[in-house]
């Protein structure tokens, strides 16, 4: 018996077993935590990629309604000019009628050569017939295409709007992480389902933020730290006033009218603007003679412009599609010295208002009335908001996305993804100290624990319960992603242009999570932002 135990106590066989069971469990403990730990990453990265997803999607759709007010906006300032140009058309018509038609009226009766100003008279008579029906025609369309355009900008406001508000993202969402939820949420983890339209506990609605943010670059939209006027967000009603009442007296109505056309009439063409061409025929021309005892000059100068007047000038005309062609004679007593003296003018002038427009042929005598036009009619426009950029996004809107994903961290095991519960159930892995959570569960210092149950800490410093970090769980669930998209207005090379709804030049992107109105979503969700951020001010100086 005594030689049996002394042969054992000697028998070195089976210590590796030993240290293998060991190394096993090690490795077992290794091999879990490595998957528990990927397979979270894995998690947070789906549930990042579906953030930053929505946050793009959603700058996309601003961008491109951006991008359609540009388009239209240049297609009304085309329409503009076009009607410049048919007014232009009508005044040299009407120069033309009563100077060289009226002369070939007279030289028709010349022997052998009257035919040929018989035929001069009839076809002048025929281009101011034409002008002038065409002029009628085409200036009630291209307003009426105007309008038209106004209301499709206002559609595509409204239409993105709606789709900011009524929509949470499930398309996008869903389709990059089916697990993700919109918003907090707000089913504390049950796994309830997507909550929708949800309030980040103190924070305001992030969808509400979107719609404001997207509407604050809007000349009447509201400020970043304004509100919503839900009678009226893109100030459809301010802008229609122009159809209504046109009062250049108005602030916004001057701001609209005045701006569209100064536009207008910077793209004119030259032809249009000031007029060109050759002597007699032509809208600008000089002639000078220098006779025996006088020179002589006769100049033809021209003018087309839309011009925007007080509500008390001439019966309340408002806004004018003005053309001028003028003949102006002037004498001086010897040929290159002395001062010139006007002795004649004559001047054509046509213009189309809402008075029923005019003719006006010989001082101040106007005939001829007709060529209806409205005025200049709404559109949409922009307030890059220089003033204050760092509040107003330099004219930017910005998004922000907060998905959160049930990871088990209120609900269990039963709703969470992938986690390993057994390990912290098995008592091997324990250090129990004999505290009780809240859930009334005893639990321990330095345990293994990998359910997401006490994901962002469950004690402070003092042995308390981090009222902080059991908020985030019951909110989130325990996890969390942010993003934020913003529409930039992309300025190629040495572009200098500020954001405007004129040229097609906006983009989407995702922007810093770090802004002004989603600051207060950090505070709640960080502990340790306001203290960051305190030692970037002291160490940067800002």
């Amino acid at each position: 018996m005594f030689r049996l135990l002394r042969r054992m106590r000697r028998d070195e066989r089976g210590q590796a077993m030993v240290i293998g069971a060991v190394a096993m469990l090690v490795l077992a403990v290794s091999v879990m935590a490595s998957v528990s730990i990927g397979h979270g990453v894995y998690e947070k990265i789906k549930l990042q990629d579906a953030a930053d997803a929505q946050a793009y999607s959603i700058a996309v759709k601003e961008a491109r309604a951006y991008n359609f007010l540009a388009y239209t906006n240049r297609a009304m300032v085309v329409h503009y000019s076009a009607m410049l140009t048919v007014m232009s058309y009508v005044s040299h018509a009407v120069y033309l009628d009563q100077t060289l038609r009226s002369a070939a009226s007279v030289l028709k009766y010349i022997p052998v050569i009257g035919a040929v100003f018989a035929a001069v008279e009839a076809a002048l008579k025929f281009w101011k017939s034409a002008v002038e029906v065409v002029s009628r025609v085409l200036i009630p369309i291209l307003t009426g295409l105007n309008i038209a355009l106004w209301l499709a900008q206002e559609a595509m406001l409204y239409s993105t709007l709606l789709d900011l508000v009524t929509s949470d993202g499930n398309t996008v969402i869903q389709g990059t992480d089916p697990k993700a939820q919109v918003g907090v949420a707000m089913t504390h983890g049950t796994g309830g389902g997507n909550p929708g339209l949800s309030v980040l506990r103190a924070v305001t609605s992030t969808n509400y933020s979107n719609l404001k943010n997207f509407l604050h670059p809007l000349d009447d939209g509201p400020h970043s730290s304004g509100s919503v006027d839900l009678s009226d967000p893109t100030g459809t009603g301010t802008r229609s006033k122009l159809l209504r009442d046109n009062k250049l007296s108005d602030p916004d109505m001057a701001k609209y009218r005045l701006l569209m056309g100064n536009l207008a009439n910077a793209v004119r063409r030259r032809w249009t603007a000031e007029g060109e061409g050759p002597v007699l025929i032509g809208r600008r021309w000089n002639l000078s003679l220098c006779l025996a005892l006088f020179q002589v000059r006769i100049a033809k100068t021209a003018d087309s412009q839309i011009k925007s007047f007080h509500e008390d000038f001439e019966n309340n005309r408002k806004d004018q599609l003005y053309a001028a062609d003028d003949i102006q004679i002037r004498v001086r007593p010897a040929c290159f010295i002395g001062r010139w003296r006007t002795v004649f003018q004559l001047r054509f002038r046509a213009a189309a208002d809402a008075q029923g427009g005019f003719h006006q042929e010989f001082g101040r005598r106007k005939t001829d009335d007709h060529h209806d036009w409205t005025g200049i009619t709404p559109f949409v426009t922009s307030d890059p908001s220089f003033i204050r950029p760092w509040q107003y996004h330099f004219g930017y809107p910005c998004n922000v996305t907060v998905l959160s994903k049930d990871m088990g961290a209120v609900s269990g095991a039963n709703n969470a993804p992938f986690q390993m519960k057994n390990l912290s159930e098995n008592a091997f892995m324990k250090n129990v100290s004999g505290r009780i959570d809240a859930e009334g569960e005893i639990v321990g210092d330095g345990f293994l624990d990998m359910t997401w149950k006490y994901v962002g800490g469950y004690r402070m410093a003092n042995g308390d319960f981090d009222d902080d970090a059991d908020h985030f769980r019951q909110t989130t669930g325990g996890m969390m992603a942010i993003a934020v998209g913003r529409a930039v207005y992309h300025r190629p090379g040495e572009w200098k242009e500020e954001p405007n709804f004129f040229n097609p030049l906006w983009t989407a992107r995702l922007a810093p999570v770090k802004t002004h109105w989603e600051d207060s979503a950090m505070r709640l969700m960080i502990r340790e932002w306001d203290l960051s951020a305190g030692w970037f001010r002291n160490a940067f100086n800002y």
